[in-house]
């Protein structure tokens, strides 16, 4: 009896949890919690069909490109030639170009718009001749005369961060408001008489492209460390971003830092971190994989310094896969390669008349020059830029805008 009665305990507990889930289920049903919710619900989201048209008539003109099958709405890539002549091409999404290219008789633009295109977030203007031509005959010198500006916008007007280009050659870098230039009082230097860049891999934070600029004092020295003052600023004119490292690693931000450069205006240069323990060959593959070079981009650049690695390896091996290296980039690029070593580094191993036809670009921390020859001069770790909130590295380019120029325009080519 005992046994029979805990059996019919058991098998009435079982039936009212089993009531009490059908009940629940039910309750669920009419009123569903969040987490049912997630469970039965899925969006569903229709597949957006594209179809090409040429010359499709708007009211601001005729669209060829890529639209919404049974809509006028621009979706993908097309050129936009509005009915006074201006031309907008580019990826279009949702009807809206976000970034892309204007061309006009006066200028082209490339960079971002808004919803009306007007030149809005960061871009660059380069003018035409006839635009040049037009303001000369109107009196204006050649020191008012802007050719190019690369900078902020907002709403066809020059606002923000940005730096301006005049046709004899002169710059202005700052801030500007409602397109005129607030000029900080005291600044005692010309923008372009000291060429700044940076360099980053995957080890910096991310970077504010749209408002990167280098502190620096009155007299446009940048500072080797934290800034104490933030008055006045120097563009960034250059960049190397690290590509690849010994026979495997690819750095991670590499291709998208290597557009966000491109956007910018900022030369850009790639370099490869070498190890003596990985075979040449498969570096220059892993290097190669993903690293390009275009004319007017900064010559390629080999890191060396590991000092550890050629007490292991031996110096032979240190100038045997080197030169591998950079006469390999060469043949294939038609470019010569430039060293990055530290000021130690280059005395102890690299003082070898081999290398005497490449450009250094020296790593020596503070405020004494490296003591051999240098193109480029890394001289903090511990920078601080505006468009970067930790420390990074900062460069000193030997020469002013014009010999800048040189050095990307052919000195390295044959």
């Amino acid at each position: 009896m005992g046994w029979i009665s805990e059996h019919r305990r058991i098998l009435g507990t079982l039936a009212i949890g089993f009531a009490a889930f059908l009940l629940g289920l039910v309750v669920g049903i009419i009123v569903p919690s969040p987490f049912f919710h997630k469970i039965i619900i899925r969006e569903v989201q229709k597949e957006i069909v594209l179809v090409d048209t040429v010359n499709m008539p708007l009211n601001e003109g005729l669209y060829s490109g890529s639209v919404i099958q049974g809509t006028q709405t621009r979706q993908g890539y097309g050129v936009l030639t509005t009915n006074d002549g201006t031309v907008y091409e580019g990826d279009w999404k949702n009807d809206e170009l976000p970034y892309g290219i204007r061309t006009t008789p006066s200028s082209v633009y490339t960079g971002k718009f808004d919803k009306k295109l007007n030149n809005h977030g960061f871009g660059i203007i380069e003018y035409t001749q006839e635009y040049i031509n037009n303001k000369r005959s109107k009196g204006l010198p050649d020191e008012q005369i802007v050719t190019k500006y690369i900078g902020n916008w907002a709403q066809n007007n020059k606002e923000g961060l940005g730096r301006a280009v005049k046709l004899d050659g002169s710059m202005e870098f700052g801030r500007y408001a409602s397109g005129l230039l607030m000029s900080p009082s005291g600044a005692n230097y010309q923008v372009g008489d000291r060429i700044y860049g940076i360099d980053a891999s995957h080890h910096q934070t991310d970077i504010d492209w749209d408002h990167l600029a280098i502190y620096c004092d009155k007299d446009g020295k940048a500072y080797s460390n934290r800034a104490s003052d933030k008055t006045y600023m120097q563009p960034a004119f250059f960049v190397y971003l690290k590509a690849t490292e010994g026979a495997t690693i690819k750095d991670e931000l590499f291709g998208v830092r290597m557009i966000e450069a491109e956007r910018h205006g900022l030369a850009k240069g790639v370099y490869h971190f070498l190890h003596l323990g990985s075979p040449i060959e498969a570096q220059l593959r892993n290097f190669f994989e993903v690293a390009t070079w275009t004319p007017g981009d900064l010559p390629p650049a080999l890191d060396i310094e590991v000092s550890s690695e050629v007490e292991q390896y031996g110096k032979d091996t240190l100038y045997a896969m080197t030169l591998e290296w950079l006469r390999t980039v060469e043949d294939r690029w038609g470019v010569r390669p430039i060293i990055y070593t530290s000021n130690h580094f280059r005395e102890t191993y690299l003082n070898d008349a081999r290398f005497k036809d490449y450009s250094f670009w020296m790593s020596r921390y503070g405020s004494s020059e490296p003591t051999n020859s240098w193109s480029i001069w890394q001289y903090t770790e511990r920078g601080q830029i505006c468009g970067n909130e930790g420390s990074i590295d900062i460069n000193l380019f030997q020469g002013n805008y014009d010999a800048f120029q040189h050095f990307l325009n052919g000195v390295n080519t044959r």
